[in-house]
């Protein structure tokens, strides 16, 4: 299998594996969902031992930090955004519900922000002592 035939390998399962997973939580059968994310994610592998050659290189890596910064980023601006607004409506309307998802919202988005902080810390420690600041 070449790399063009793998990415369409992919491409197919993801989409039947959208219907199915969406098929089954419609229907109720939570446990066929989970499953069929499993054998989705197996299929994924079996194609990729199929694979001759190189799949991915230094350029794809890159833009896959690129994109994955990038949806951080707009998740993490969402979130704040309709926590706030929850928060601030829910308290304006007295409305607990609104204000408990609002602080949901937020305090998921901190979470998120204090873990990327933590794993930036762990990845640029053994930088730190590299360099003069005499």
């Amino acid at each position: 299998m070449n790399r063009s035939r793998f990415f369409l390998c992919i491409a197919l399962i993801a989409a039947v594996e959208v219907i199915v997973f969406t098929l089954a939580l419609s229907a109720g059968y939570d446990a066929v969902a989970e499953l069929s994310f499993y054998i989705a994610l197996l299929l994924v592998f079996v194609c990729r031992q199929r694979v001759k050659g190189v799949i991915w290189d230094e350029r794809l890596s890159r833009v896959e930090e690129q994109v994955a910064e990038k949806t951080l980023k707009i998740a993490l601006f969402l979130m704040i955004f309709f926590g706030l607004g929850f928060f601030v409506s829910g308290a304006l309307l007295d409305l607990e519900r609104a204000m408990n998802d609002g602080m949901f919202l937020l305090e998921l988005s901190g979470g998120i922000i204090l873990l990327y902080l933590v794993l930036w810390i762990i990845a640029i420690k053994p930088f730190w002592d590299e360099g003069d600041d005499e």
